[in-house]
């Protein structure tokens, strides 16, 4: 009775483990992830090493949590390197502008090199 309330409570933590997991997904900092996660698979640890099979019900949430802190995750992965490639996009259109010729024609025009020689 007593072995089945302290794994009944150990299940709970891991899922609201999870659930901390994904506040910091969420809302930061990252760096707070990995003891986070030490943690939730220490006791997950502890309960595989039970000789008892782990309630469905609990699988089930623990699925559903993990799917969804993967899906925040890649997510996030996504919007960093979106950011990424917005900021390269920006920094190699710096040094140059795109205007058109008198006949239409798109023309790129490199931006001139400042030196101390040619300062007004």
């Amino acid at each position: 009775m007593i072995g089945s309330l302290l794994s009944a409570a150990r299940y709970e933590r891991v899922l609201r483990l999870l659930d901390q997991e994904r506040k910091v997904i969420l809302a930061g900092p990252l760096t707070a992830l990995k003891a986070l996660v030490e943690r939730r698979e220490a006791l997950m640890a502890e309960l595989l090493a039970e000789d008892r099979p782990l309630p469905e019900a609990f699988l089930a949430a623990l699925k559903a949590r993990a799917e969804r802190n993967s899906r925040l995750i890649l997510a996030s992965i996504a919007g960093v390197k979106a950011a990424e490639a917005a900021l390269e996009r920006l920094a190699a259109a710096q040094d140059r502008l795109r205007t058109y010729s008198a006949e239409g024609a798109p023309v790129e025009v490199a931006r001139a090199q400042v030196t101390r020689d040619t300062r007004a």
